[in-house]
């Protein structure tokens, strides 16, 4: 069996105790299936989206990189977000406002308010544009997967306004303000 095609037996189990004479590498019989491909020769290795040299074991379930070159793309990613400041503007018993601030610009760049209902969080960002939310937060050579300055602000909320809140179940809707001032568009969206 030299060409990878199973035996002329397929379709039957052999006999308990029965091993083919003829079983080849790429193959082998099991108890349930008649002829089963060996897992070598089923997986084909696949390189790190990043360096290209080292196998993938990165995010656990949709593997694309090794893990140096995860944690290398998380570090990035952390100093990105650390970018973002978000100033609490008014606090009341179950609701907050947040000013959102990017180290480059003076002004805010955008707004997230976030109201307890008891059971869930109800979050409302409002980008002003100001601010390029659609553009690579950070460029890695080789990257598949870049990530907009928006994508990394939604990290940003989850770790500083929803965890303090308790985590738990929420809700998040973001829209995008035509004036770039928040004075100019008075809660018009």
């Amino acid at each position: 069996m030299l060409g990878g095609t199973p035996p002329a037996y397929v379709g039957r189990v052999p006999r308990r105790g029965l091993v083919p004479s003829h079983r080849g590498p790429a193959g082998r019989f099991t108890r349930y299936n008649s002829y089963v491909a060996t897992r070598k020769s089923n997986l084909a290795k696949t390189k790190c989206a990043l360096c290209g040299a080292k196998e993938v074991s990165e995010p656990r379930g949709e593997e694309r990189y090794c893990r140096d070159c995860w944690e290398k793309k998380i570090a990035v990613e952390e100093i990105v977000a650390r970018e973002f400041a978000l100033k609490r503007y008014i606090r009341a018993h179950s609701a907050e406002k947040y000013l959102v601030y990017h180290s480059t610009i003076k002004r805010p760049c955008g707004q997230i308010i976030v109201v307890d209902d008891g059971y869930d969080l109800f979050l409302t960002m409002v980008l002003y544009p100001n601010f390029g939310w659609e553009e690579a937060a950070y460029h890695l050579e080789g990257d598949p997967e870049g990530r907009t300055f928006a994508e990394i602000l939604v990290d940003v909320v989850a770790t500083e306004v929803i965890e303090p809140w308790g985590g738990g179940k929420w809700h998040l809707e973001i829209f995008r303000s035509a004036n770039p001032e928040p004075e100019n568009w008075n809660g018009e969206m």
